[in-house]
């Protein structure tokens, strides 16, 4: 018989590489209310111990029919690593390499690419007819930062082209991007 207690566990991930980070704001483009997420990405290896605790979760909370819950992971086809599905409506802690939190005003924009660990609580939900375990998101560490800059786009200088006005610096002709 399942546990209706639906006992919370925390959870961290192994280190593993961001894919569509959004840590910094939320997205709002299939929520109206903003959702805080990142996929992390891990070894099949690596992945064992936390998809053994979500799977020992579903089983407390649903019993028999806990093989039939929804995973917070997919495979991925190309390399075969698991992919961690983890998000949350609130906004997570950032921490850098060291374990010191990232005060707000001085986080940096986390791109995919980025190697993080993902903290939080495994969750196991009913709703609409759906059950299965979520892992939401309660902080992030950072470990390796992949930033957004201009040569990450790949192009180079062009002679004779055009130039535009940097409107940061009133008078000055610089011809970097203006972000």
């Amino acid at each position: 018989m399942a546990n209706n207690n639906k006992k919370k566990m925390l959870f961290t991930t192994p280190r593993g590489t961001a894919v569509y980070p959004w840590l910094n704001r939320a997205d709002f483009q299939f929520d109206t209310n903003g959702q805080f997420k990142v996929n992390l990405r891990v070894t099949q290896e690596e992945a064992k111990e936390l998809m053994e605790n979500v799977r020992n979760a579903a089983n407390d909370a649903f019993g028999d029919k806990a093989k039939n819950a929804k995973m917070p992971w997919r495979t991925d086809d190309e390399t075969g690593d698991i992919v961690f599905i983890t998000k949350s409506k609130f906004k997570p802690r950032l921490v850098d390499s060291t374990g010191q939190v990232i005060p707000e005003n001085n986080e940096p924009q986390v791109h995919s690419g980025s190697t993080l660990k993902v903290a939080g609580t495994i969750y196991p939900y009913t709703a609409g007819g759906n059950f299965g375990i979520s892992l939401q998101l309660a902080g992030a560490q950072i470990i390796e930062l992949v930033e957004r800059g201009e040569s990450s786009l790949g192009f180079g200088s062009e002679d004779g082209g055009y130039v535009a006005s940097n409107d940061n610096d009133a008078g000055v002709q610089d011809t970097s991007y203006n972000f």
